[in-house]
Parts: structure tokens; C-alpha cells; sequence
């Protein structure tokens, strides 16, 4: 296990009229995180994408459970040194910056373990894997049974899940061959258009009799079809995105038998890659008894029927 620490710019939690969003501060902060699991995934151009997971746990008030569940972090890096601190080696990574005017980017970023050993084989192996991208990137998940079932994993910024958390997978196999996906949220917060979120709440609900919001695409053949929820560059600050888009998948959780996705804007928006970088993320698996998630294998209409029938 490893520490994970970074600088970055302090922002309030702040809830206004049902509507969260992120309040900058204008002030930095190191934040210090220790037990952390780092994986090593390689790229073109001598970089490197670095996968830091820590665990939480908490109750949830939907599963009417206690859960543990992983946060996600990935970025990309494009030089990484040892340097010495009290006797001690310390990884510290150069990364690329985004200057996106919503997020804040992560600076003087480093990792180390107590056991010298481990900070030498993650240096080893970000050495080996600079500049060795593969066709197919798997994300490595050594810590989590296996399943051999088509299930996709999914990865939801943190701060959205304040209100609009993730409740229920459902992968309806088609007879094609294909893969019928529906995501079920808890809700949809506007940010960006904050001011008309009561009004939009409104006529969701009586053009669809729901509050919960849900969301389908198709996976088949290594890619996903997405039907008005593509997200393309969009992230977690945009709320009115609906692009249509067949795309390869960028990454595989353990093995092909799971295709990540990113839900990268507030209206839920998907891609196979992730647009909010410097945000931590929940790593909803759905097979993991201990997430707080339904999974099931209902088609879209048939969770339609469902939320209808029951409000």
C-alpha cells in the first residue's frame, strides 16, 4: 500500500436551492492520503496513466446497508523522479496540465510506501510501461474475485453522486448478441443551468412520470453505441449534453469481459474515457456484494414501466 499526496485548490461543498456545485477558494491545500492501491497503465509519447484507488465505507439509506466502495483517481504523467525526504524515497511525478477553467489540476504529486521495495517496483514498472501502449488498456483490479459475465464497470465523480448516485445496473443481452445497458440514477441536478433545475424537475416529471434518471446505451464487438448520451470532451460542469457516437472501448476492468465506462457530465452523459481527471471517482463494480448497487437484467422499457408504475 501506498501514500498518495497532491496540492490542490480548496473548494466548498456547497447546496443552494436542491442544486450542489463546487465554490473555489482561491487557496491551495496539500491533500495527504495513505493505503492507497497504485496501478501502472501505459501510453504513446513516453507517458504513463497512474490509477490511485483508496477505500470508503458508509452506509447506504437506499440498499439499507453498510458498503465499501472504492475512489478512483487517474491521471497522466509525463516524468516521474526519486528524490530522498528523511531517509526516505519518493516518487514525484510531472503531469499534464488541462487548464480547464472549471476543474483545478493536480500539483506536486507524490507517492512512496513505508517498505522501500514497493516504491522501487512502482518506479520499475512506470519505467517499463512509458511509452508501451497496448491495443487493448486493461484496468488491473487485483484485489476483487473474478466474474466472466458481460457487466460493465462504471466511474461517477464523487461530487456528483451528492444527490444523483448511481442505484441500478441492468444488462439485457439481446438476441443479436448485443448488449442492451440501462444506468439508473437517483436523480439529475442541473450545475450549469442551476437556475432552471426546479422547473426542468417538473416537466421530467410529468413528461416521464419519474424523477430517477436513466440512461441506456449499447455495447457489442468492442464498442459502444450511444443514443443522444455520448459526452465526446464534455465534463461534470456541462448538463445539457446529447450526442450520438459509436466508439471503441478504451479500457477493460480486469479483463473483456468488462468495459469501462465514465459518466462525465451532470445529465449523465457517458464515454469510455474520463473528462473529469482531477476528481476523485466512485468505482461502482456491480458483482461486489459490498457497493450499493441493484444489478439486474431488465431492458430499458421494462425499468420505464417499472418507475411509472410505482410513482
Amino acid at each position: 500500500m501506498f501514500h498518495f499526496s497532491y496540492r490542490q485548490e480548496i473548494y466548498d461543498e456547497v447546496k443552494e436551492s436542491k442544486r450542489y456545485y463546487l465554490s473555489w477558494k482561491n487557496k491551495e491545500r496539500i491533500w495527504d492520503y495513505k493505503d492507497c492501491n497504485v496501478k501502472v497503465i501505459g501510453m504513446n509519447d513516453n507517458k504513463a496513466r497512474v490509477i490511485v484507488r483508496r477505500k470508503k465505507s458508509g452506509y447506504s439509506k437506499f440498499m439499507k446497508s453498510d458498503f465499501e466502495v472504492n475512489l478512483m483517481l487517474g491521471f497522466i504523467i509525463s516524468n516521474v523522479q526519486k528524490e530522498t525526504v528523511d531517509h526516505q524515497n519518493i516518487l514525484v511525478f510531472d503531469l499534464e496540465q488541462s487548464n480547464d477553467k472549471h476543474h483545478r489540476d493536480l500539483k506536486d504529486v507524490k507517492i512512496w510506501s513505508d517498505y522501500e521495495h514497493e516504491t522501487e517496483d512502482l518506479y520499475n514498472t512506470i519505467l517499463q510501461e512509458r511509452n508501451n501502449e497496448s491495443g487493448t488498456k486493461i484496468i488491473e483490479a487485483d484485489y476483487l474475485e473474478r466474474n466472466t459475465s458481460m457487466i460493465p464497470v462504471i466511474y461517477q465523480p464523487k461530487i456528483d453522486a451528492w444527490e444523483n448516485f448511481l442505484r441500478e445496473i441492468h444488462v439485457h443481452k439481446e438476441n443479436d448478441g448485443s448488449y442492451e445497458i440501462t444506468l439508473v440514477f437517483q436523480d439529475e441536478i442541473l450545475r450549469m443551468h442551476g437556475i432552471l433545475d426546479g422547473i426542468y424537475r417538473y416537466i421530467r416529471l410529468l413528461k416521464y412520470k419519474r424523477i430517477v434518471d436513466i440512461e441506456t446505451f449499447s455495447f457489442k464487438d468492442n464498442q459502444f453505441f450511444f443514443d443522444n448520451i455520448y459526452s465526446g470532451k464534455s465534463n461534470l460542469f456541462e448538463d445539457t449534453v446529447h450526442n450520438k457516437k459509436i466508439i471503441p472501448v478504451k479500457y477493460y476492468f480486469q479483463d473483456m469481459n468488462h468495459p469501462v465506462i465514465f459518466v462525465n457530465t451532470s445529465n449523465h452523459a457517458l464515454a469510455p474515457h474520463d473528462n473529469n481527471h482531477d476528481l476523485w471517482k466512485w468505482e461502482y463494480i456491480p458483482w461486489n456484494k459490498k457497493i450499493p448497487i441493484k444489478l439486474g437484467t431488465k431492458t430499458r422499457s421494462e425499468v420505464e414501466s417499472f418507475f411509472k408504475k410505482n410513482n
